[in-house]
């Protein structure tokens, strides 16, 4: 057997469909390498242990019986290393064909060079500045919190750890590098006994960079070749408290690296960054419970008062108008509990609709037993009518905005128009699965080619429109709202390039995995396995097809 140049270490949680793609895209970028690459597993329930020994048998899997965090997981990874280089990958990225070369040419050219990683891209197309970082010192800390940093992008003096002020195209030297790429020399990783167990999760990639920046070394920022990262996929799908582990992160690394270099007053300049943080992301949540019943009981006074306006000549502002203004208001807010409306249905148009219709029974009610606070019943019934359409509606609106998927009922009204990348074999699969299945809310509406051959022809029904040279002009002439790439015809490359070049527009972008292995049930690999990334989102999580 040939001699290990590279082993890639993949700490796995409850992502397998993340994972698919990654082994995918570590496979092709492998050519030309001798590559050794190790799965750690914790303890996921989603079958991703099984999916590798299924479909990956040349993996080396580690399967643990409890998620033992990140560090430590990796750690294990490391132990059975081999190669010069080790590359830390999380599973929630993939590659470009190119990468493992690029990082592996440029670490062996440079003796100085610790450490290296790419440029990465967010699922919409954005720089993700995680890529290149500052440490946590307490100002750098306080300014990031504050939310400083944000207010002040170029500004060297308040981004101190996220760099945003230098040119992501160029080349860095750097503090810290994104744990979600990073290739190390295996010697290195061995002589600092990898990374810290005392972080379960979140800052152990800044404490290893500052051990390896001590010992000597550079950290390098090479964007020469870039990654996708879908960041946080397996926080999401855990029980694990985000902001604990981030915030604890951020002191144990002040605490192990910086104790002796920062004074008191500066510890507590980091602690207030984290209260004034920590405050406003309650007012945020506290904004996101509230809102709903809000506009709902704000739409219901703007009907009442344009029914009495309507009505009476005037909407009559006064202490009884008011009173029963309120009455009615508590009517529908009760109702849109019962219904769940403020809960876990906020944006169900069924109970929306069910809550407006009792509320407005009730109303309707109160004015045959309430006589002297009664409204006119005109005005009620105009109200109780109006609500039913505004409730459901602003939702309805939303969903639509945000593409979010309907109820099954609703599909055929809500479906959105889909391009599929790649008019090969898989690419047709994709497009009669969605054609033929009332579970997805796609329509394919037409083709891509990655050639000049394919355009103008029609496939299972289904139109060629141009090459992915035109593809901006198809999306924009076509109202396309998903992309659908077949990994068959498509490299990784070329679907980071294109997704950078619409990242200005509303686009969902989804990755339809190469199904390279007899006998897969291919239907239920589609549905499981092709990945949602929605493009206009910050943190928000990504969308998975299910069954």
């Amino acid at each position: 057997m040939s001699q290990i140049d590279i082993t890639v270490v993949i700490v796995s949680y409850n992502v397998k469909s993340f994972l698919n793609h990654c082994l995918q895209s570590i496979q092709r970028a492998s050519v030309g390498f001798q590559v050794k690459i190790v799965v750690v597993d914790n303890a996921s329930e989603d079958g991703s242990a099984a999916m590798i020994r299924e479909r990956y048998p040349e993996v080396t899997l580690i399967a643990n019986d409890d998620n033992v965090g990140f560090g430590r997981a990796n750690n294990q990874g490391f132990a059975v290393a081999e190669g010069d280089a080790v590359l830390i990958l999380n599973p929630d990225a993939f590659i470009q064909e190119d990468t493992l070369k690029a990082l592996w040419t440029r670490l062996q050219s440079s003796p100085d060079v610790g450490a290296i990683g790419p440029k990465i891209i967010k699922p919409d197309g954005q720089f993700e500045p995680r890529s290149m970082r500052g440490f946590p010192t307490p100002w750098a800390s306080f300014s990031y919190l504050t939310g400083l940093s944000a207010l002040f992008p170029k500004s060297p003096f308040f981004n101190r750890y996220l760099l945003t002020y230098l040119d992501p195209d160029q080349e860095h030297d750097v503090e810290a590098l994104s744990g979600s790429c990073i290739m190390a020399r295996r010697s290195l990783l061995d002589e600092l006994g990898g990374f810290d167990p005392d972080y379960f999760m979140y800052g152990e990639d800044l404490d290893l960079c500052y051990r390896i920046r001590k010992k000597g070394y550079r950290i390098l920022y090479d964007p020469s070749t870039r990654i996708v990262h879908f960041k946080g996929e397996s926080t999401r799908r855990s029980n694990v408290n985000y902001q604990y582990h981030f915030q604890n992160a951020m002191r144990l690394f002040v605490e192990k690296n910086l104790k002796d270099q920062v004074s008191g007053m500066a510890l507590m300049l980091v602690n207030l960054g984290f209260f004034l943080h920590g405050a406003e992301r309650k007012v945020l949540e506290l904004l996101q419970k509230i809102s709903p019943p809000a506009l709902d009981i704000l739409l219901l006074n703007l009907l009442i008062y344009t029914g009495r306006t309507i009505r009476f000549g005037e909407a009559g502002f006064n202490v009884d108008v008011l009173m029963v203004n309120s009455i009615y208001s508590i009517f529908y807010f009760l109702c849109g509990l019962y219904f769940h409306i403020y809960g876990n249905k906020k944006y169900s148009l069924r109970s929306s609709l069910a809550a407006a219709t009792i509320a407005g029974s009730i109303s309707a009610a109160f004015t045959y037993f309430i006589v002297q606070w009664a409204f006119s019943r005109l005005v009620v019934m105009g109200f109780a009518l109006g609500m039913m359409v505004a409730m459901p509606g602003w939702r309805t609106a939303l969903r639509i905005y945000l593409g979010r998927k309907q109820r099954p009922g609703m599909h055929h009204i809500l479906k959105r128009r889909a391009l599929i990348v790649g008019t090969e074999d898989l690419g047709q699969r994709i497009a009669e699965l969605l054609a033929g299945s009332a579970d997805f809310d796609l329509e394919p509406v037409g083709f891509v080619d990655v050639t000049d051959e394919g355009a103008g022809r029609i496939i299972s029904g289904i139109p060629v429109f141009g090459t992915v040279e035109d593809i901006k002009h198809i999306v924009a002439g076509q109202n396309i709202q998903e992309l659908i790439f077949s990994t068959a015809a498509v490299s990784y490359e070329s679907i980071i390039r294109i997704i950078q070049s619409l990242n200005d527009r509303n686009l969902n972008f989804r990755i339809a995995p190469n199904l390279q292995r007899q006998g897969d049930d291919e239907i239920t690999l589609l549905r499981m396995e092709v990945s949602s990334l929605p493009a206009f989102r910050s943190s928000k999580r990504g969308i998975i097809f299910k069954k």
